[in-house]
């Protein structure tokens, strides 16, 4: 059938995909963009003019047909024209002016837009005649031919105007950006960690509920401590209303409804709830991780660390304004809601921890106090005098525990410590194209763990969800050290690379895709240190290639809590204690680089395709039962 002329079709697309290439991708090769362009627009006026000739000569159902083609190259050519007038190329051949930048983009933006849309809305329809003209051909079937090819375009035109209002909600969508909620309320359930604290306890717990008889918060509350007294035998349940039990209010010192305590022994600790419903559910939702802490207050002795400051460490309020190297004055001028990393100071807190800073200025020179019950070097920028190392040294040499969490591009080395821990530090950067953050290339994603004890609760909850370092090093194991044994506790995945030459970006030249070793566990296991000084306990330390898992901003990010919460039980020998903590809280879904790849073409092309897939059975569908019918009819 002459109607078909499928090369007229593939020439339309070829000269579409030229002006593109041109006008795009050797947008920087003058001569070659001009002759794509110029070679494009020449195939494109070809198709048009020749589909043209060809509709004035058809006649009836083959009229029809071509009606149908001319009017979607047609629509494509006009299409090409608004395309390069976006492109900058129709502003100066118009010789238009604008009054401001402003302005010029408005018109191309315009313009970019309006050809988009008039080319899908050409183009799909012109590949849906062309195949059901494929299909066709038969003798003395030309009209059945004609009512394919216009079904066949209908749907394209229908796939191609879903695929515009997608992408016009989609435009709207982020441009009014609002945000409702529609979440369910659903209060959490005890985890691991709260069930082992209440197994070590060397007595029952008692939990007291102040509530009216019948109240909302009071239901949620005694579902999450039926559960605990279910699983662990060890809780006893007292309700109480303060008006009718005055003795109870009394001896729990209640002077409120919606309160919640926590005994052992003569010591309590309570949660404060109220009584409003809406105000009380965010801390329903975290009930478990609220109760971990109040548990953590009950039963274990307050506890010091120290967070070293001097040389430009995260928790350094006077970092900033002394960028030389070399200490600094002591920070103790500073009030408590003015020091930073407030949100890792919180979380120390509710751990039982008092939080002291320690530099020069109060000892740091001499020796880490007695009382420390560990010692944290969170980002050091500069490196630590000769008296500070030894202090450290000395330290850990009495069975000290150690959190050094390290920063890239820093001055900062391991030699005074390598010796006692085992370990050296790589600061170029580790990057993977794939598991890395699209918005930010530092942003590095994973989820590999070992089966070490400081990592147990993100070992299993690890499918789904990762630790998210910003700007990580890596570290290697000496193992010219002896005495002490190191474990490589989170790894990089196998597409990593350490960015040599700081371009954020893979050179298959000069770097290697494999996995780093992230963050690294240290014990020594002689029972001495490295200066021969005996301790039953060996020390214990945890090194990290990014101190910004504990900066504010990134403390609540995947499993960012949960990875140094399982370390600072492991550090003082609590490896039991370390376990899920059960939250009902919404948390943003972070996609990778990769991940946001597929989930683009997946929306761009697998929507359409399905669409368009769907009509085509249904059409087909149809067809197949018009023949049978047909066929019954003639016999």
């Amino acid at each position: 059938m002459g109607v078909k002329r499928p090369w007229l079709t593939w020439l339309l697309l070829a000269g579409l995909v030229a002006v593109y290439a041109g006008a795009r991708v050797f947008a920087g090769m003058e001569y070659l963009r001009i002759g794509l362009i110029v070679a494009g627009v020449a195939a494109v006026g070809a198709a048009k003019a020749m589909r043209a000739a060809y509709w004035r000569k058809a006649s009836d159902d083959a009229r029809s047909m071509e009606t149908i083609l001319f009017l979607c190259y047609a629509g494509a050519a006009l299409a090409l024209a608004g395309f390069l007038t976006a492109c900058g190329l129709g502003v100066v051949l118009l010789g238009l002016e604008f009054e401001d930048s402003w302005s010029e983009q408005r018109f191309q933006r315009f313009f970019l837009t309006a050809s988009s849309v008039l080319l899908v809305c050409s183009l799909l329809p012109a590949l849906g005649a062309q195949w059901a003209l494929a299909k066709g051909g038969h003798a003395g079937v030309l009209r059945v031919d004609a009512l394919r090819v216009r079904q066949t375009a209908a749907g394209g035109l229908s796939v191609a105007l879903a695929a515009v209002a997608l992408t016009l909600i989609g435009y709207v969508a982020a441009t009014f950006d609002r945000a409702a909620d529609f979440t369910y309320n659903r209060t959490a359930m005890p985890g691991s960690s709260v069930r082992e604290i209440v197994l070590s306890m060397d007595e029952p717990l008692r939990v007291a509920l102040f509530f009216p008889d019948v109240h909302p918060i009071k239901d949620e509350v005694l579902v999450y401590v039926n559960e605990l007294a279910r699983i662990t035998g060890r809780v006893v349940i007292e309700e109480y209303d303060r008006f009718h039990d005055p003795a109870g209010a009394e001896e729990y010192e209640a002077r409120g409804d919606g309160m919640v305590y926590f005994r052992k022994g003569d010591a309590y600790e309570r949660i404060v709830l109220g009584m409003d419903m809406e105000q009380a559910r965010p801390q329903l939702r975290v009930l478990d991780s609220i109760v971990q802490g109040r548990l953590l207050l009950l039963n274990r002795e307050r506890r010091t660390v120290y967070l070293t400051t001097g040389h430009g460490e995260l928790n350094d309020p006077l970092a900033g304004e002394y960028p030389g190297s070399g200490p600094v004055p002591d920070p103790g001028e500073f009030g408590p809601g003015l020091l930073p990393l407030q949100g890792r100071r919180q979380f120390l807190g509710l751990l039982n921890y008092d939080i002291r800073d320690l530099g020069v200025g109060n000892g740091l020179a001499e020796a880490v106090p007695d009382d420390a019950a560990m010692l944290m070097i969170l980002g050091p920028r500069r490196p630590f005098l000769e008296a500070e190392i030894d202090a450290v040294r000395d330290y850990l040499d009495r069975g000290g525990s150690l959190v050094l969490a390290l920063e890239t591009g820093t001055e900062f080395t391991m030699a005074g410590l390598r010796d006692h821990l085992g370990v050296d530090f790589d600061p170029a950067m580790v990057l993977d194209d794939q598991q890395g953050m699209s918005n930010d290339p530092r942003v590095l994603m994973t989820s590999r763990f070992s089966m070490h004890p400081a990592v147990t609760t993100p070992s299993r909850e690890s499918i789904g969800q990762s630790v998210m370092m910003a700007g990580t090093g890596s570290f290697t194991q000496a193992e010219d050290v002896p005495g002490v044994q190191t474990e490589a506790i989170v790894e990089s995945p196998l597409s990593s690379y350490a960015d040599l030459n700081g371009n954020l970006a893979f050179d298959d030249d000069t770097e290697e895709q494999r996995n780093h070793f992230l963050a690294i566990a240290v014990e020594r296991t002689d029972g001495a240190g490295a200066a021969g000084a005996e301790d039953e306990r060996g020390m214990r330390a945890l090194l990290y290639g990014d101190a910004e898992i504990f900066s504010d901003q990134w403390i609540g990010a995947g499993l960012n809590t949960v990875l140094i919460g399982d370390g600072l039980f492991w550090l003082h020998r609590e490896e039991n204690l370390a376990g899920e903590v059960i939250s009902e809280e919404d948390v943003p879904v972070l996609h990778t680089r990769a991940e946001n790849v597929l989930w683009f073409y997946t929306v761009i092309f697998g929507a359409p395709a399905v669409v368009l897939g769907l009509g085509l059975t249904i059409i087909y569908a149809r067809r197949r039962q018009g023949r049978g019918a047909a066929e019954a009819e003639g016999s």
